[in-house]
């Protein structure tokens, strides 16, 4: 008996057996004279043939004539039932039993439509299985479980409950910037260090464009091994090199990271410790494992690329079939003993320390003193009080959301509001003990106020 995991996810939709991955594509299309070209091909043509490309038909699948952005009356499930159709005459002889893999939130009329493509393609489908529930393998004892993972739109982050089984619950998500959104991102700051240091612009014309994009897997792979790439682009018989530093790269992409950081750390509760199972795809990203690291009391797994695939071939034979229908899986069996217990996180105690206490919160630019009297920070001035006002437009914060002040020779943050108040990305419950560097944030995305010590 031979079976295959293929997990839909437009960013690279993969199909995997026991033995290990067999194909990772991303989900494009390209519609060239009629004809539908799909996965890599399709992404060696898609800066080539922008109006013909479709980056959307596995994340709207719809049957409706035109529903891609690709000209013609194309459906999004065309082009998706095409990619589908190849990968499977070119990975599935002799498999007789498949599992599909879908992400966080995939809607119901899409599972619908993906199984009517299946079934179409002859692809025997026994089972679908959400791919947080699949990478999760073991409990972790007195910690929040999650997974993080994105496609090629949205960045999912679904908390895991764990109980007899692991259960996959209704994810959060950033739905304003995907992974391509990334590589756009990071495409474009590329470009401009080609500008700064050749006069070359990469982006200036259609073809050196579509190789800027063709480079790019490369390229981030080198900087996760050596933290810095070479990058060379060839154009009217002339080739143009630069050597790309991975911290040169943050500047386009810290929004992104911080949103993402921001998202994880407003999931968990106050004073619990968090596991936070990263995808492949995500990891790959120079310094966002970085802008993780920042969150207080958070372990990281990095996940390997396929993880999610086979790991739903290890659970198959445990799943209910009853014969009624293929069922979507979000409830699975744990494949691996616990972790060990998690101490408890401790609050902070006004205990003796050699360290000075800090002196000032700086917002803005602006360095304000705290004392004995304190200071509110909020979006109004209440009672002639000392106060820092937040700017109007960022959202989630109260008009006192918070007070510092230096009680017992400590300078303490006391949380004020209805929508949580976080030191370090980690939510506080009540008051707590500040010291030098730490960083205050309100609101979403977020206002941040840096804690230091400035000497006399």
């Amino acid at each position: 008996m031979r079976r295959l995991a293929i997990e839909v996810n437009d960013a690279a939709i993969t199909v995997a057996d026991a033995d290990g991955v067999l194909r990772s594509e991303p989900g494009v299309a390209v519609v060239e004279r009629g004809r539908i070209v799909t996965g890599l091909e399709a992404a060696a043509l898609a800066r080539l043939k922008p109006r013909d490309t479709s980056l959307t038909h596995w994340s709207k699948l719809d049957v409706a004539p035109g529903s891609a952005a690709a000209p013609g009356r194309h459906s999004t499930a065309e082009l998706a039932h095409a990619q589908l159709e190849r990968l499977w005459k070119e990975t599935g002889a002799g498999a007789t039993e498949v599992v599909l893999v879908v992400p966080a939130k995939f809607p119901n009329d899409a599972l619908g439509i993906l199984l009517g493509l299946a079934e179409d393609c002859a692809i025997p489908v026994v089972a679908i299985v959400d791919a947080a529930a699949a990478v999760s393998t073991k409990p972790w004892p007195g910690r929040l479980l999650i997974h993080v993972d994105a496609d090629l739109h949205t960045v999912f982050v679904t908390p895991l409950a764990q109980g007899e089984r692991v259960a996959a619950e209704a994810p959060v998500t950033l739905d304003s910037m995907g992974l391509a959104g990334v590589a756009e991102a990071i495409a474009r700051r590329i470009a401009e260090m080609f500008v700064l240091a050749t006069r070359f612009d990469p982006l200036h014309d259609a073809a050196t464009e579509q190789r800027l994009y063709d480079a790019l897997p490369a390229a981030l792979a080198a900087i996760a091994r050596e933290s810095k790439a070479t990058i060379a682009l060839s154009d009217r018989n002339e080739t143009f090199e630069i050597v790309v530093e991975g911290q040169a790269l943050l500047g386009a992409v810290r929004g992104f990271y911080r949103a993402v950081r921001q998202l994880v750390a407003q999931m968990r509760k106050a004073q619990a410790g968090l596991v936070v199972q990263l995808s492949d795809r995500l990891a790959g990203l120079p310094g966002l494992t970085e802008e993780l690291g920042r969150l207080d009391g958070a372990s990281l797994i990095l996940l390997p690329p396929g993880h999610a695939a086979r790991s739903a071939l290890a659970v198959l034979d445990s799943l209910e079939r009853n014969g009624q229908g293929v069922r979507l899986h979000r409830r699975l069996p744990w494949r691996e003993a616990p972790a060990e217990a998690a101490a408890p996180v401790a609050k902070a105690e006004p205990a003796a320390s050699a360290e000075p206490r800090p002196t000032h919160i700086v917002y803005r630019g602006i360095a304000y003193p705290v004392n004995g009297e304190g200071i509110l920070v909020g979006r109004a001035r209440l009672d002639r009080r000392r106060a820092i006002v937040i700017e109007a437009r960022t959202e989630g914060v109260s008009r006192a959301h918070c007070e510092l002040a230096v009680v017992d020779g400590e300078l303490r943050i006391r949380d004020l509001s209805s929508f949580g108040t976080f030191v370090n990305e980690r939510r506080i419950d009540g008051v707590e003990v500040l010291k030098a560097a730490d960083v205050i944030r309100i609101g979403s995305p977020g206002a941040e106020l840096t804690v230091v010590r400035v000497e006399s």
